[in-house]
């Protein structure tokens, strides 16, 4: 989930929110948060949950100072275990100083294999925005099955730019999976005009309200219209994934599976009391990025 320039919303939070809803659908998910600008979505997502997260001692830093080969079964080590109603969401925070967050965005993108074989056990939710994802994240952008963009479109200008911006950023030339727009805010076009002056079929609207209520939805009344868009947006990408992940059903790698299967089990652990167990070679990204020779 990309977001584009002059977005309202921290795609962060959104796209978390996202991976919520379809955990609660009972999808096993893991959720990357992959914004190479630089990310406070961990530590704002603490102060929402009452609990610390630490993306150096628990997230993309700590699993690329592993020096390890990408698993399901590093991730569980990595990860962080969050509630959901039936399913499963891992979340893996990024860092917060942007020469940590690119050198870590270019590091998935080196690993796009790796991160395809864990999206055949687990629906994989990544959140960019659209111009640092074209610049560092161009190989999972193109095996990506669908890529959502969140963008105010409020006149056709701005859908007009909003087609400019997504074709400067390449967009359109990586890979074939879906491409879904989320709306922000009230908008006066309609569906098809938007599509027609942008290129992009919209998923769905969402009524714009502050980023940390989003990470605190409860489903209370206040934030009902808001919680009832979002679901819908979730069940329709969730829809858009099922299309396109059954036509892709049949190259399924019979060796990776079977790693696959052996690291199903394992489950990384939730932030308990505000504290959780530092894994071995922790380090801060935010900092020893700085010089990529140092990670």
């Amino acid at each position: 989930m990309l977001s584009a320039e002059g977005a309202r919303f921290d795609t962060g939070a959104v796209a978390m929110a996202v991976a919520r809803r379809i955990g609660n659908s009972g999808e096993r998910v893991l959720f990357v948060d992959a914004d190479a600008s630089g990310s406070r979505l961990a530590q704002r997502f603490g102060g929402a949950d009452s609990a610390a997260y630490s993306p150096a001692d628990r997230g993309l830093p700590s699993l690329i100072v592993a020096r390890e080969p990408l698993t399901l079964r590093l991730l569980a080590q990595h990860c962080y275990s969050l509630d959901v109603a039936n399913g499963s969401l891992w979340s893996l925070f990024g860092p917060h100083h942007p020469a940590g967050a690119q050198y870590a965005a270019r590091w998935l993108a080196e690993r796009v294999e790796n991160l395809v074989a864990v999206g055949a056990q687990r629906r994989l939710v990544v959140s960019s925005t659209l111009r640092s994802a074209a610049e560092h994240l161009a190989p999972l952008l193109s095996a990506a099955q669908v890529v959502a963009v969140a963008a105010r479109v409020a006149t056709i200008d701005d859908a007009r730019a909003l087609m400019a911006q997504s074709r400067d950023a390449g967009l359109r030339r990586h890979g074939s999976g879906q491409q879904a727009l989320i709306v922000e805010g009230d908008s006066p076009l309609g569906d098809d005009e938007i599509f027609l002056e942008s290129g992009m079929r919209v998923a769905g609207r969402l009524p714009v309200i502050d980023d940390d209520r989003i990470l605190r939805l409860q489903g209370g009344r206040r934030d009902r219209s808001f919680t009832n868009h979002l679901d819908d947006i979730a069940a329709r990408l969730l829809a858009l994934l099922n299309l396109v992940g059954a036509s892709d059903a049949d190259h399924d790698d019979a060796g990776t599976a079977t790693d696959l299967r052996l690291a199903e089990h394992p489950e990384p652990q939730p932030a308990v009391n505000g504290t959780h167990d530092r894994p071995p070679h922790a380090a801060r990204l935010d900092h020893a990025a700085r010089s990529e020779e140092r990670v």
